[in-house]
């Protein structure tokens, strides 16, 4: 079993890598979400500028200004656009001031997550290197960090969970913010590996945890929580390793607090220091012209949370919104949210449920009734509180929907799903057919997805 692991894994990562370099290659600087900000978070973090900096070397906003102007007007991509845009010098002796304000609302991030990017920027700081450099520097970076951390993942988990960690590691959403300059590849992977951890433990009992499996239990929950306050409780889902695991009820006590609560406290801690430095009295507009105005929202929904309970019921069963959040979980890249054809939407949606109801049932100790209620209810949690900080963050004051919410949010927090299937059908139960399914769909789904990015960009 250990040989089979490891070829799923090996195999992953080889797939994964490949996919990840054409990616890397064909999306344009800041083609990809949120890479605008990343790239100047990094370098806030870098520049030792936690809480914020006051504006970026004048060589990072000409590119910026240049390359993703380039992405949002629609016109083709060039080589002598590339060009331009690599002979841009960094000017780090010239800090020009953030055009807009929203801009600090996208760089609200802790700078734990910025573990395998902010060093990268830092080295382009030190050694002058031109922006674009340093970008694709970036990019790579945070490619080799997702895939080594979701490898180390399918090598650590259960048989039964291997297929699912490939398919949801493979899915063209994960592999595209894979290769963006983007934190998703860090909290993507560490989300993985926790769960597979967890998994592993829940399903030798028997096997007393060493320090040292608690101390990585410990130090991957920490980080996993670090990733906006949404996924603070994510690393709950240790509660489903049985006592037995500890040797007593009051060492699993300990290692639970241990891997659960530095994570919380230091997450909320973070959010504490944003709102007061960065977000207190903030006002913005993000569609449509609405007025956003996070602390304004929250009082709203502490004084009337019936309310914010209907808004949340009528995002989910009275607009487009859970149709929307389906898609970009499977498949959209780009700037703009480039679609795949519909066909391949119903491929990987068919993949994903015969790989969900197919394969071994999970360890005894995840299918019981408070293992899942613990995993229905930490998957649970986190949707409703990724929900609310993007009620908070993108949305006007009393919006009575909640718009912005992307289904590559939930990837990170997918493989709880795979625990809590209620059926296992046998057309699947070969684990060689089931890895072929979870490799096979997503596989055709990334090369649509290849050349969906070729002709938005390049067409």
């Amino acid at each position: 079993m250990r040989k089979l692991s490891l070829r799923v894994a090996d195999a992953y990562a080889l797939i994964a890598l490949a996919f990840g370099v054409f990616f890397i290659a064909l999306t344009p600087p800041f083609g990809a979400g949120d890479e605008t900000a990343h790239f100047e978070r990094s370098y806030e973090i870098a520049a030792g500028a936690a809480l914020g900096a006051e504006g970026l070397p004048s060589g990072m906003q000409v590119l910026i200004d240049d390359a993703f102007g380039k992405v949002k007007s629609g016109e083709a991509v060039r080589r002598e656009d590339f060009a331009r845009w690599s002979a841009t010098p960094l000017g780090a002796e010239a800090i020009v001031p953030y055009p807009e304000p929203l801009r600090a609302v996208l760089r609200l991030h802790s700078p734990v997550c910025y573990a395998h990017l902010a060093p990268v920027a830092a080295a382009g700081l030190a050694l002058k290197l031109p922006p674009l450099m340093t970008f694709y520097l970036g990019r790579l970076a945070a490619l080799l960090a997702g895939v080594f951390l979701v490898r180390a993942a399918i090598g650590a988990a259960p048989e039964m969970f291997r297929a699912p960690l490939a398919f949801l590691g493979l899915l063209p959403t994960t592999l595209v913010y894979f290769s963006a300059l983007n934190i998703e590849s860090l909290l993507v992977g560490l989300g993985f590996l926790f769960f597979a951890l967890v998994a592993r433990a829940a399903a030798a009992p028997e096997q007393r945890l060493t320090g040292r499996a608690v101390a990585l239990l410990a130090v991957t929950g920490f980080f996993l929580g670090q990733f906006k306050s949404g996924y603070l409780l994510a690393p709950a889902i240790a509660l489903v390793i049985p006592a037995s695991a500890f040797g007593s009820r009051a060492r699993r006590l300990g290692a639970m607090a241990l891997i659960i609560l530095p994570g919380v406290i230091a997450s909320l801690a973070w959010a504490m220091v944003v709102k007061s430095a960065m977000l207190d009295g903030m006002v913005y507009s993000t569609f449509d012209a609405n007025r956003v105005a996070p602390a304004e929202q929250l009082a709203g929904v502490i004084a009337d949370p019936l309310g914010y309970a209907g808004v949340v019921a009528r995002t989910l069963f009275a607009s487009d919104a859970p149709g929307a959040a389906m898609q970009m979980f499977f498949g959209v890249a780009g700037w703009t949210n480039i679609p795949l054809a519909a066909p391949y939407y119903a491929l990987l949606s068919a993949a994903f449920l015969l790989v969900l109801f197919s394969g071994a049932a999970p360890p005894a100790a995840m299918r019981s009734l408070y293992g899942r209620m613990i995993l229905g209810g930490v998957f649970l949690a986190t949707c409703l509180a990724i929900l609310t900080l993007v009620y908070f963050q993108w949305n006007g004051v009393g919006a009575g929907v909640i718009k912005g919410f992307q289904g590559r949010y939930l990837i990170a927090v997918a493989p709880m799903l795979f625990a809590l299937a209620p059926l296992r059908m046998s057309m699947l139960a070969d684990p060689r057919r089931r890895a072929a399914l979870a490799f096979g769909a997503p596989a055709v789904g990334g090369a649509a997805m290849l050349a969906a990015v070729f002709a938005a960009y390049y067409g």
